[in-house]
């Protein structure tokens, strides 16, 4: 069960990082690839960790 909950926040931390990855690409002009490609790196990372 505890296992569950931290993965499930992991989750939640990843899907944040994406939105905000995708909200940047979407809305901001010029895109600020570099923040975006860090928020992408961060939300993979995330996802393993709660994996593992």
């Amino acid at each position: 069960m505890k296992n569950e909950k931290l993965l499930q926040e992991w989750i939640s931390f990843a899907e944040m990082d994406f939105l905000t990855a995708k909200h940047l690409y979407e809305h901001m002009y010029p895109k600020p690839l570099e923040i975006i490609c860090y928020h992408c790196q961060q939300a993979v990372e995330k996802l393993l960790k709660g994996a593992l």
